[in-house]
């Protein structure tokens, strides 16, 4: 129970830490805009606030959504880490990433293994 606790905590620390790196560094930070800073900030939003609330409520379903959703900001993590002016930016959403992506998948892991238990006779 402690290690499902443990798994859920990183997944909505990567979950919360992506939304508000996202608001800080297109909202705030960066100097360089190559789009609408609304229509950037909605992209990337959107579907971590979709995920908000099922994280927050330990739901499976949406915590296996979360790991399919992490996958495309790893790969903006490594796009951005590549790029010298937004390299922090880059690192600090890879890492949130993985933090949401490995919380997410050991829940499921963790609840799905209880499951079989329990209906094993």
């Amino acid at each position: 129970m402690k290690l499902l606790l443990l798994w859920r905590t990183l997944s909505v620390g990567g979950l919360l830490g992506l939304i508000l790196l996202v608001i800080l560094w297109n909202g705030w930070l960066t100097p360089i805009q190559h789009m609408p800073r609304w229509l950037e900030l909605l992209i990337l939003l959107a579907p971590l606030l979709y995920l908000v609330r099922g994280i927050l409520h330990g739901r499976i379903s949406t915590s296996v959504h979360a790991i399919l959703i992490s996958l495309p900001y790893a790969t903006l993590g490594v796009w951005y880490a590549v790029s010298p002016p937004e390299q922090l930016y880059g690192y600090l959403m890879l890492a949130l990433s993985v933090a949401l992506y490995l919380g997410s998948f050991m829940s499921v892991k963790l609840v799905g293994k209880k499951a079989v238990q329990e209906s094993a006779p």
